[in-house]
């Protein structure tokens, strides 16, 4: 039988040999914490007590994911973003702090104007984007997804963490509604094939419906939601889009050849172009 501290400082050097990062020691930290449910304090407190069989038995197989590159976020079923935990696994893209920069940009629009705005987030995967922007601006919230496994996890997170109720809506894109809403909110799949060929091998695991954005610059899908959305905002509404930074100047020309005025190009936390959002112009036809 081995301690906590001897497993810890094997499982570090273990994940430390396979490529894994600047992380291993606190990844390590994580799975035992996963297994046997004893926190950091306690881990150090108990660092000379033997792990029992099924405890080892456990803490190999979520070992041998992680040496598999299975990203840590599906291993412990949990992800933080926005400052909350939400449940992710294998169905839903992986939450990402760049994704942060969409949601500071809705609030810092949505604030000046509307007191309780009705949003729709389209691709909404695990719901992130969609159950914080309800939590943060009291907004009436749709979440909408093509893959039924996504909006799965999608309702998880909804039952977990909000207290009233969401309208989810199954489908491609806005096809799903006839509704108008203030704003929408997207972030959809953007990458070209060549970019998910030579993503990393964590990426990998996560699913391809919703990294793949199709035709050879990985914009075929914005440009159908931005047509899209045309029909799908009320007067004055705004379209908010994540996409790559290498994508940013081409989305944003979009936007303004659809009655899409103020068009805004918003960066995220390593200073790349992340986030593309306009107005839709209201006109007198």
């Amino acid at each position: 039988m081995q301690t906590i501290q001897a497993w810890k400082v094997e499982t570090a050097a273990l994940l430390k040999t396979a490529g894994l990062g600047s992380t291993c020691d606190l990844d390590a930290r994580l799975l035992l914490q996963k297994a046997t449910g004893l926190d950091q304090a306690k881990q150090i407190l108990l660092y000379d007590r033997k792990l029992s069989d099924s405890q080892l038995e456990e803490l190999a197989s979520i070992r041998d994911e992680r040496l598999q590159h299975k990203p840590m976020a599906y291993i412990l079923e949990s992800k933080e973003f926005f400052g909350r935990d939400f449940f992710v696994d294998e169905r839903v893209l992986i939450p990402r702090p760049d994704t942060e920069t969409l949601i500071e940009a809705v609030i810092g629009y949505s604030r000046k104007r509307y007191r309780a705005p009705s949003i729709i987030d389209v691709c909404t995967g695990s719901g992130c984007i969609g159950i914080t922007l309800a939590l943060e601006l009291d907004a009436e919230i749709t979440l909408c997804d093509i893959s039924e496994g996504a909006l799965s996890v999608a309702r998880e997170n909804a039952k977990r963490l909000l207290t009233k109720p969401v309208t989810i809506l199954q489908g491609n894109l806005l096809s799903p509604t006839d509704a108008n809403y203030d704003i929408i909110v997207s972030n959809p799949p953007y990458l070209t094939t060549s970019w998910c060929d030579e993503v990393s091998q964590e990426v990998r695991w996560e699913p391809r419906l919703a990294l793949e954005g199709f035709h050879e610059d990985g914009l075929a899908l914005i440009r159908t939601l931005v047509d899209e959305s045309v029909n799908h905002l009320a007067a004055g509404g705004a379209l908010f889009l994540e996409c790559d930074y290498r994508q940013a100047e081409d989305v944003a020309a979009l936007l303004a050849s659809r009655r899409f005025s103020d068009v805004r190009i918003e960066r995220d936390l390593s200073g790349r172009d992340r986030v593309v959002w306009g107005v839709l112009a209201c006109t007198n036809s």
